[in-house]
């Protein structure tokens, strides 16, 4: 194999990126003709316009006329999502890193096309169901500049390569954590809301469950948001525990592996001799601690916001932060948070914030491709002697700055 084809995947990556880059300087050059375009178009029609030209026909290009194959973590949804349709029981019959309704889930198209592929347009799906909610519970001033902004989310580079290339369903996260403050416009109670946050952590990733405490602190009927989480989770907790003891502890036990872009993935070259980063279960317990440390002191200091606001803020801060400090996140994480980055803030106005927002989501889009092909390395300062590795840490460190830069803006912002 040569060096580009072994690459290969890099390169488009990064050819894909550039091109997305260049069709978000066309698109602001031009945004009060696409405006007003929308405007005469409809809200529901340029959707659904934007909805094909920038997800439904790129899969159709990129799976069916040239036949590419689903990658990444996809095929292991899939072969998780077989198991499930046969009716196997999730953590006993079969393995899963992820919460137990996810594999159920993602089995649902499998009975109409049984394919990674029909794994990766689910996921397409879901997250254009999850950018429309987002849009409607954090409109902008107009539906014509909401639809530009949701424009440039289908345009960003991350979300784009994470979602129509890797099938990543990361951003299911945030659609629920979005449909809370749906239901809170609407005068739901908190009872619904912990119903809603409930169904989050079963369908989403174990992640989910440090939104819960600090939604806990926020809401006035505390109790009532507790007994709408009991009355999803625990008939679920029952079953699993019933027919398969503590196997449901699963997704923790498995996520023991150091990875990139993090902060212990940026030193370890200089720490490396020390053995700081050899007790992974140590690291992470720690960084768990400082997430909820920092996410729970910013909570108390927004009691004064509303529900509205305070999410895209804190939601930042968990998955900035967990980022930063946990030594099993890598790059691909910044697909959980850039629906509430461009919708939740008033950065959109910002051209310095775009123009440095898609360069990091570019070196992000190339970064996990990279490391992986060059097996996924814990960096040491030796390593540097090859060209290889220097270039990738060089990767980790635009994206590492990148989510620090983020975290910056989000930390002294207002939001909407």
């Amino acid at each position: 194999m040569t060096d580009y084809e072994l690459y290969e995947v890099v390169y488009n990556k990064a050819y894909i990126s550039a091109t997305l880059c260049l069709l978000a300087v066309i698109a602001f050059r031009f945004r009060s003709e696409i405006e007003n375009y929308f405007a005469r178009l409809g809200k529901a029609k340029s959707y659904v316009l934007m909805a094909f030209l920038l997800r439904i026909l790129p899969f159709i290009v990129v799976y069916i006329i040239y036949g590419y194959d689903a990658q990444s973590d996809v095929q292991i949804f899939w072969k998780s999502a077989q198991e499930a349709a046969k009716f196997k029981l999730v953590y006993t019959d079969f393995e899963s890193l992820y919460s137990p309704f996810f594999p159920y889930i993602t089995a649902i198209p499998l009975f109409f096309w049984d394919a990674a592929r029909a794994v990766t347009l689910l996921m397409i799906f879901i997250e254009l169901g999850v950018l429309w909610l987002t849009m409607k519970t954090y409109p902008d001033r107009s539906s014509a500049s909401t639809l530009f902004k949701g424009l440039i989310y289908l345009l960003l580079p991350a979300p784009y390569i994470f979602c129509v290339l890797g099938g990543q369903e990361d951003i299911w996260m945030w659609g629920f954590a979005c449909l809370v403050v749906y239901a809170w416009q609407r005068k739901k109670s908190d009872f619904v809301l912990g119903m809603i946050t409930g169904l989050g952590l079963l369908a989403t990733k174990a992640f989910f469950v440090l939104l819960l405490p600090l939604l806990l602190l926020k809401l006035k009927n505390k109790g009532q948001f507790i007994l709408g989480n009991v009355v999803v989770g625990l008939p679920i907790l029952l079953i699993l525990y019933v027919f398969g003891g503590t196997s449901f502890l699963m997704p923790i036990r498995l996520a023991q592996e150091p990875m990139a872009v993090n902060m212990w993935s940026i030193v370890n070259p200089l720490i490396w001799d020390y053995g700081i980063t050899a007790d992974i279960k140590l690291l992470n317990w720690i960084g768990l601690f400082v997430i909820l440390g920092i996410a729970i002191w910013q909570t108390l200091k927004s009691k004064s916001i509303d529900i509205q606001q305070y999410m895209p803020k804190i939601w930042m801060l968990i998955f900035g932060v967990m980022m930063v400090v946990q030594i099993g996140a890598y790059a691909n994480y910044i697909f959980i948070f850039a629906m509430p980055l461009l919708f939740g803030f008033n950065f959109f106005k910002n051209k310095t914030f775009l123009i440095l927002t898609f360069i990091f989501q570019s070196f992000a889009t190339v970064q996990p491709s990279f490391w992986f092909r060059i097996g996924k390395p814990f960096l040491r300062f030796d390593n540097f002697l090859g060209a290889k590795f220097a270039i990738e840490y060089a990767l980790e460190m635009v994206v590492f700055i990148g989510v620090i830069y983020w975290l910056a803006k989000v930390w002294k912002s207002e939001t909407k």
